[in-house]
């Protein structure tokens, strides 16, 4: 069978997919950088690269996919990928004058085409790569669980986003290790922890309870010169007096939940 431009698609090679893991890496302000100084920041690009590349051999890695300032790469194993991150940013933010790099990892299936990596897990960490901030290091929630407890990081929870062109949401986490740049304000992508708070009721509530009570003292007063007066009996007073104080817990209760 023909395709367009007489191709005969029968003869195609089968996709390929495999699951692993992705680094997006990708040079901060290059074309800026370039356009102020082209000789200089192509230097920086190949002194970046070289760090890049020796971080990625050592950690098992290979380099996938480059594009001008930017490269794909995978590993076999999440925590080595995340170690090569870390690696990376730790030296190129600890070295004068470097090319900074904003950097995404991402556990997802990939279609192999040729030495390429392609298809959405790639996408994702492109865009993964595109929100973090620059020197610093997003991964998904896939890396996070896997790395989480393995090397001496921390993953700290961004909320969920969707990502330019993708449809669902993703889990964001910031790697935080010495040496790698954190997002700005933290203390506003912390963990939430919602503590319990005390309820103070308005001046409306405390008479309106106040008052029941009165009222619930004055029917359990009647009710014990009743039972004094009649002498002993079957003891239904006090079955009607724990009814009053039931009715007072309960009262309290719609007052204090109508508070918060």
């Amino acid at each position: 069978m023909r395709g367009l431009q007489g191709v005969d698609v029968s003869q195609l090679p089968d996709i390929k997919r495999k699951l692993t893991t992705i680094l997006s890496a990708d040079a901060a302000n290059y074309s800026g950088r370039m356009a102020r100084d082209e000789v200089n920041t192509v230097q920086a690009l190949r002194r970046a690269r070289r760090v890049i590349d020796a971080a990625v051999i050592a950690r098992g890695g290979r380099i996938a996919n480059t594009s001008g300032d930017g490269l794909i790469a995978e590993f076999s194993s999440v925590v080595e990928g995340v170690a090569a991150a870390v690696t990376i940013q730790q030296t190129l933010n600890n070295t004068a004058d470097a090319l900074p790099f904003r950097i995404g990892v991402h556990l997802g299936d990939v279609i192999v085409e040729g030495s390429d990596l392609l298809g959405d897990g790639v996408n994702l960490a492109a865009r993964l790569q595109e929100n973090a901030n620059v020197g610093g290091i997003l991964v998904s929630r896939q890396v996070a669980d896997y790395a989480r407890g393995r090397l001496v990081a921390e993953f700290r929870p961004l909320g969920p986003a969707t990502p330019k062109n993708l449809i669902e949401e993703v889990e964001l986490f910031a790697v935080l290790a010495e040496g790698v740049k954190a997002p700005d304000d933290l203390a506003s992508v912390a963990p939430r922890i919602d503590r319990p708070q005390s309820v103070h009721l308005s001046d409306d509530a405390r008479i309106k309870f106040r008052k029941s009570c009165q009222r619930a003292g004055l029917a359990t007063a009647v009710l014990v010169v009743i039972d004094l007066t009649n002498g002993p009996g079957p003891g239904w007073p006090a079955l009607v007096v724990a009814a009053i104080a039931v009715s007072l817990v309960f009262k309290w209760r719609n007052l204090r939940d109508s508070q918060r």
